[in-house]
């Protein structure tokens, strides 16, 4: 990605942010910081490690090119291809180009397509392995109505299978198969057609990809795990925002919350910045644990607040970053110009 594009995304993202601030309304995310007080801390303070452990877990699907890159830069580059996701306006998949953009210039770009991609079909992966758990412990340790009790059991065996079928998958490559079935639909087989002179650097990724889940067992289990982490540490938000006003919840329910949220905001994924569908997944899994369902719109605004403060730190880490190269590309200026001098 060079200077043009990264000023350009840069400048997008910073008025998606700014409209976002003004949609909210400066003097209504005031108000809501003022009633929630210093646990505002903690709130945002809990996805820093969320992001951290999203490092760990890219780390690990990287495997040995990660000697190449530094660990800092992996976090920089989480921060700010979760911040692009944010502010895409409906698939969250804004930051994935920008992920191996950055990623290439230390390990090459079919390694860096692969790794982004393994990366993204884990964190996908690790949302059924989330909700899986987090089903199992609602049966056995929440106090439910039969009718949830039902509901839950049938979407633990629909989440299980749907697990299966996508580690088996992608055992045998994904790819290569994607591309040759998109080549007989219609719609866009001509789109298709334009990349079969690319049939090598697709078997090559493909390869990378089959690499990881049969080869590399210890670095899936790993990286799956990392992300599973990341998504109970993250449930501590829901903690946090309802004690701020005197709300006591166990750390059961904060995990049930989170789960059941997520999931409603994945079925609605098409929701541009995720309108409506937050909070009405917030307001839906608050009344089955008996708490005040008009909360779900505090909750949820509470969330956007903290989402504000990561986009606009991703943001800053990608000026930041086109700062660092710009000066490099000086530096290299003027030695060019003092040895031609020379």
């Amino acid at each position: 990605m060079n200077r043009k594009w990264k000023f350009i995304l840069f400048s997008v993202g910073i008025a998606i942010f700014t409209y976002l601030v003004i949609d909210f309304g400066i003097d209504n995310i005031l108000t809501n910081l003022k009633k929630t007080g210093w646990y505002f801390i903690p709130i945002i303070g809990v996805w820093a490690f969320v992001y951290l452990f999203n490092a760990f877990a890219w780390r690990s699907i990287i495997g040995e090119d990660y000697n190449n890159i530094s660990f800092l830069k992996i976090i920089s580059i989480t921060i700010s291809g979760f911040a692009l996701n944010y502010i895409t306006p409906s698939i969250a998949l804004g930051g994935e180009p920008y992920r191996i953009a950055e990623l290439r210039k230390f390990i090459g770009t079919s390694k860096a397509v692969s790794s982004t991609l393994l990366y993204t079909m884990i964190h996908f992966l690790s949302s059924f392995v989330f909700w899986i758990l987090i089903i199992l412990l609602a049966l056995t340790s929440l106090t439910l109505t039969s009718a949830t009790k039902i509901s839950l059991v049938s979407i633990l065996l629909a989440f299980s299978i749907i697990v299966y079928f996508f580690i088996n998958r992608h055992k045998n490559g994904i790819l290569e198969s994607l591309m040759e079935l998109c080549t007989k639909i219609p719609v866009i087989k001509k789109l298709a057609a334009k990349y079969s002179d690319k049939t090598d650097s697709i078997v090559k990724v493909d390869y990378q990809i089959r690499d990881l889940y049969l080869n590399r067992k210890r670095d899936f289990i790993s990286a799956l795990s990392f992300e599973v982490i990341a998504r109970v540490i993250a449930s501590l938000e829901y903690i946090f925002i309802l004690e701020a006003i005197g709300i006591d919840i166990t750390f059961s329910e904060a995990l049930y919350i989170n789960a059941f949220s997520s999931f409603v905001i994945n079925i609605f994924f098409f929701m541009p910045l995720e309108l409506g569908s937050r909070e009405g997944g917030l307001v839906l899994v608050l009344k089955t644990l008996k708490i005040s369902s008009s909360l779900g719109i505090y909750i949820g605004l509470l969330n956007r607040i903290r989402e504000l403060f990561w986009i606009l730190i991703g943001l800053l880490l990608i000026g930041f970053n086109k700062n660092i190269i710009t000066e490099k590309l000086n530096a290299k200026e003027e030695r060019y110009e003092k040895s031609a001098v020379i």
